[in-house]
């Protein structure tokens, strides 16, 4: 239990950052380049020369972990703009509402029977994600409706992305040494994709994502908040997958307890760091939450 609890502080953490690129007025798209080559590097470091780079090109995750680089980059990136844009909440819920994708694929695809309580555990979670993150009808800002299409496809591409890593470790990784491998080449596929992005924008301004930087400063905020964003990154995908291999909890069981801890602690930081209010509705929600928890957890 203790990687379940390091994983979901790991990616509540990034919420956290990712909060602190709008206040600080960081670049976010050359931040989160940055980050994926943060990522790759702290997972080289982290393994303490344990890579073999000759078993990358026969490995047969590499055709998992090439097209997640390119989906990490993108949701990663609008992730950000909903946190920015909308709340650090509503980010939340549209990242782990997707929780009920890799379940689906687990129980299908994986055969994996869950009783009749973790059901409920389950069901509690997806209501309680809901209730944690809903807001007044009144206190929808209308500039902000016209941004539905963020979370919504955060919604698709991170359910897309738990199914995926879901799929890698049970078909493909045996070892602690290929998720560590598998995740560092995810992360370079990121990085790679992303200056793809950047120079496609460089050549044809009108595709262009992201803003240039402009001086020393933006650069070296870039660079801070890019190195800040990685370490915690790599860690965020490392306790996944260690939460995984010592199989305490089936995947269809683990995604919606990662999930349902993710959205609640999100929504107490940004209540007490950035006094986004939370109503009896949402507490009422984080309530659910702790009775999900038990449900599925024991």
């Amino acid at each position: 239990m203790i990687y379940i609890g390091l994983a979901v502080i790991a990616s509540v953490f990034l919420l956290l950052v990712f909060k602190w690129f709008d206040r600080f007025k960081i670049n976010t798209f050359y931040a989160i380049l940055v980050n994926y080559l943060t990522a790759a590097i702290t997972g080289i470091l982290f393994s303490k020369g344990a890579f073999n780079i000759s078993h990358v090109y026969t490995a047969a995750w590499l055709k998992v972990a090439l097209p997640l680089g390119l989906l990490f980059i993108v949701i990663f990136y609008l992730i950000s703009l909903t946190a920015q844009k909308i709340s650090i909440a509503t980010a939340s819920v549209a990242n782990k509402m997707s929780v009920a994708m890799p379940v689906l694929f687990s129980v299908l695809f994986l055969q994996q029977h869950i009783g009749p309580l973790k059901w409920i555990g389950i069901a509690l979670a997806l209501a309680s994600v809901y209730l944690t993150t809903k807001v007044k009808r009144g206190a929808v800002v209308v500039s902000t409706r016209s941004l539905v299409w963020l979370p919504l496809a955060v919604f698709i591409g991170s359910g897309l992305i738990d199914i995926a890593i879901n799929a890698a470790n049970a078909f493909y990784i045996r070892s602690s040494g290929d998720s560590s491998l598998f995740s560092v080449c995810t992360f370079l596929s990121a990085f790679c994709f992303g200056g793809v992005l950047l120079l496609t924008g460089y050549l044809r301004p009108s595709w262009a994502i992201t803003q240039s930087l402009n001086g020393r400063s933006e650069i070296i905020k870039a660079l801070i908040g890019g190195i800040c964003l990685g370490i915690p990154n790599y860690f965020s995908i490392y306790f996944i997958f260690k939460s995984l291999e010592v199989n305490v909890l089936s995947s269809a069981e683990l995604f919606p307890l990662l999930n349902v801890s993710n959205v609640v602690l999100a929504a107490l930081l940004g209540f007490l760091l950035y006094k986004e209010k939370l109503s009896p509705i949402n507490l009422l929600g984080i309530l659910l939450a702790v009775v999900a928890i038990l449900c599925i957890a024991f």
